[in-house]
């Protein structure tokens, strides 16, 4: 092999070797915290300390609220719901929805319709009259 051919190659090395170094070093190739250290981003005042989650062992189970229509809620819109399960009595059925906070956000009334073929659940929310001027903060929960 020639001096020339060498020293290209010994570049094209080097090249190669330097730019794997860099994307190896940030991006996704960067080593995350382990669970439980204390992560610290910044310095001085305005630095920011938190801890890296750990993940359980089991994923959290999620409870529903149960709530009744209260009638007389101003403003009432129809809402969707998320799921509706059949009872095993094969005449109830439980609805889960997501909706906001009372007193912004409250289950007014239920109307059902029987068809030949099909039961249509709508439900209707609105806010109560009753609670003044409030703050409603934008939060979920699942009812």
């Amino acid at each position: 092999m020639s001096r020339m051919a060498t020293i290209s190659l010994a570049i094209a090395v080097t090249v190669i070797i330097g730019a794997i170094a860099a994307s190896s070093a940030t991006g996704s190739g960067a080593a995350t915290p382990r669970c439980g250290t204390t992560v610290t981003s910044g310095s001085g005042p305005d630095a920011s300390i938190g801890s890296m989650p750990c993940p359980g062992d089991e994923p959290p189970v999620v409870h529903p609220q149960v709530v009744e229509p209260t009638p007389g809620m101003a403003d009432v819109h129809p809402i969707a719901f998320d799921t509706a399960k059949v009872g095993d009595d094969d005449r109830t059925v439980t609805i889960d929805f997501v909706t906001g906070v009372a007193p912004c956000s409250v289950l007014d009334h239920v109307d059902v319709s029987y068809g030949a073929d099909a039961v249509t659940i709508t439900l209707f929310e609105g806010h109560d009259p009753d609670a003044g001027m409030v703050a409603c903060p934008a939060i979920a929960v699942f009812e």
